[in-house]
């Protein structure tokens, strides 16, 4: 897929999000023809070391990200119980809480954007 590119991805380090480790995320972009793919875990920059050393190998850019959970200031008038979604293995995961996705630009200045994000 030329000309494509994943800005929104999860690794296995988005506990209950992702599944695939970053290094097997790099090599499928590279499988694709990718020339680039995000890695934007959950709450988390974790697995950004090993994404960057498996897209170095694989030959794809990668770019960085990370999916981070929104509080609002102040909670809505008269709003309901949160809603909760059932999830694998009984669990139950609170989806009521807004989510954003960072993308870093620029380097170094983008990456510690980032950190200063989680």
């Amino acid at each position: 897929m030329p000309g494509f590119t994943h800005l929104h991805t999860a690794s296995g380090f988005s506990m209950r999000y992702g599944a695939a480790h970053p290094e097997r995320l790099a090599q499928r972009a590279a499988e694709r023809g990718m020339d680039a793919i995000a890695l934007t875990d959950r709450d988390s920059l974790a697995g950004a070391v090993r994404f960057a050393r498996a897209c170095e190998r694989a030959g794809v850019r990668p770019l960085f990200g990370v999916d981070l959970a929104v509080r609002m200031e102040a909670p809505e008038p008269g709003r309901t119980a949160r809603r909760r979604t059932p999830v694998r293995g009984g669990a139950f995961i609170d989806e009521s809480t807004p989510r954003a996705v960072f993308l870093g630009r620029d380097g170094a200045a983008g990456w510690a954007a980032l950190c200063g994000l989680v």
